[in-house]
């Protein structure tokens, strides 16, 4: 069974968090996909990480939480307001286009209860990378965003990819704390579906 979330709570969370960057596009967009955010799933099984309605929006949070206590840890001093809306858009491209959803829910009994698959690709919806979806959408709403944010969300999927290579041999601050978050984010989301031990950031 996926989980079940205070979705209020962790969207008055999201919120406020959003109106802390101190940029009125950034909070346009997120005003303006408000609904389909808080609806986004962050990936299609259930022992999978953060799947489920307001999966994408505690995904983001915990990033956040745990970006702020790895900036801090190893000395970095990064701005905070740099950390939320890098933290929030680097997987925004999961709600989709701009006219489509990524995923829509899946219909077959058997999948869910054999495969544990809630969510199925969203056929209309064009196949994209994340991270280029994201960039898109910070570009579409006129978000401003330093060259460490762009990078930092560029990298946040996998800076070890051939695209990516060239960017990750010269890594900005931010991009190493979004990355390592990353990690640890994840990490503690599958140790609690498997209900093992979790990193006590």
């Amino acid at each position: 069974m996926i989980k079940n979330r205070d979705v209020e709570v962790l969207w008055e969370k999201y919120e406020k968090f959003a109106k802390m960057s101190n940029d009125e596009n950034f909070t346009n967009f997120i005003e303006k996909f408000s609904q389909r955010i808080v609806e986004c799933s962050f990936s299609q099984r259930d022992k999978e990480p953060y799947c489920g309605v307001a999966g994408l929006v505690e995904y983001s949070l915990e990033l956040l939480k745990n970006a702020k206590n790895i900036s801090t840890a190893i000395g970095y001093d990064i701005q905070t307001q740099s950390l939320i809306k890098t933290c929030f858009l680097s997987e925004i491209g999961r709600i989709g286009t701009d006219i489509e959803d990524r995923f829509v829910i899946c219909n077959s009994d058997w999948h869910k209860e054999k495969l544990g698959q809630y969510y199925d690709w969203n056929e209309r919806c064009e196949k994209f990378n994340v991270q280029d979806m994201s960039l898109f959408h910070s570009q579409r709403a006129g978000i401003s965003l330093s060259w460490d944010e762009w990078q930092a969300i560029q990298l946040s999927k996998d800076f070890t990819s051939d695209e990516n290579r060239f960017y990750a041999e010269h890594r900005n601050r931010l991009a190493i704390v979004i990355n390592l978050a990353k990690q640890v984010t994840l990490k503690n989301e599958i140790d609690k579906i498997k209900g093992v031990y979790t990193i006590p950031f």
